[in-house]
């Protein structure tokens, strides 16, 4: 009979408020600020694959100074899109040396099939992608050729 209420409770913890993926001890977080508007958010890392895949999905809310950052290994023409997504986002991406080499605004895509969304690739090769809420960027007046830092 234990062992079942030990399972029953692992199981229903993900569905208590507050109890977020986003909170797991697994998850790591940097700052990220943004200059010269000196602005800084929260942001969860997506180091992993499996985190990169899955991003933001499901999330129903962003806090107006988070987001998450993205790390690839590789520089390229990393693309996105917003299947499962419930959140407008921006997504800014940067290139090696940290500088914002393309913004695109993305909106949640509402079809249950990931074929049938959009896909948001930067026209320039980024590093790093850091996705915001999409009045985020504008509030804040942040651009293109912009420096950001990054630190844990």
């Amino acid at each position: 009979m234990p062992v079942l209420i030990v399972l029953l409770a692992a199981l229903l913890v993900p569905l208590v408020p507050g109890c977020s993926s986003s909170d797991a001890p697994d998850v790591s977080f940097h700052t990220v600020r943004f200059l010269p508007s000196k602005v800084s958010i929260r942001a969860e890392a997506a180091e992993t694959e499996a985190a990169r895949q899955k991003g933001l999905m499901h999330r129903t809310s962003l806090g107006e100074n988070e987001g998450m950052i993205f790390f690839f290994a590789d520089r390229g023409y990393h693309s996105f899109y917003m299947f499962n997504t419930k959140i407008p986002l921006s997504v800014i991406f940067l290139d090696e040396t940290l500088r914002i080499v393309d913004i695109l605004d993305m909106e949640p895509c509402p079809s249950k099939n990931p074929a049938d969304c959009p896909i948001y690739t930067p026209r320039s090769h980024c590093r790093y992608a850091i996705e915001v809420n999409q009045e985020f960027v504008r509030k804040h007046g942040i651009k293109v050729g912009d420096p950001v830092k990054i630190t844990r």
